[in-house]
């Protein structure tokens, strides 16, 4: 059986667990795996006691160092999501230049669904702020 939900949405709504199936909610998993992202990308490291690298840098600790902390930053978000996102696999993450905003930062973040068994590709679309909030599209 494919493993849709994190635990904390399991322990938050455990009625939804009663009804098994063996069919992929691949809407659903996203769902998840984006609200995960979401979690991961907006706490920053060293605000996690239990797992200090849980996270990424500040966005002030980027624009120091900016344009050359860029493939710091996509090196960072693709070991983050490897280690604390295990629904995802092949994890690649390239910097899209964003003509709209010139102070936010995008990255395009793809990947495959280890729970898929045709190995499904996903694409995520990451905009980073310059209030530092990290917003993700699917």
């Amino acid at each position: 059986m494919f493993q849709q939900r994190t635990l904390f949405e399991r322990l938050r709504n455990p009625e939804a667990a009663s009804s098994h199936t063996l069919e992929e909610d691949t809407g659903a998993l996203l769902r998840s795996i984006l609200g995960n992202l979401a979690r991961i990308l907006n706490t920053r490291s060293g605000q996690a006691p239990a797992q200090m690298d849980y996270g990424i840098a500040s966005p002030a600790e980027v624009a120091q160092a900016y344009p050359e902390s860029l493939s710091t930053m996509q090196k960072t978000i693709r070991m983050c999501i490897e280690r604390y996102e295990p629904r995802l696999k092949d994890v690649q993450v390239m910097q899209i230049e964003s003509d709209d905003n010139k102070l936010a930062v995008r990255f395009q973040i793809t990947a495959r669904l280890t729970t898929s068994k045709d190995g499904t590709h996903v694409s995520f679309d990451t905009l980073l702020d310059p209030a530092g909030h990290v917003n993700l599209l699917a």
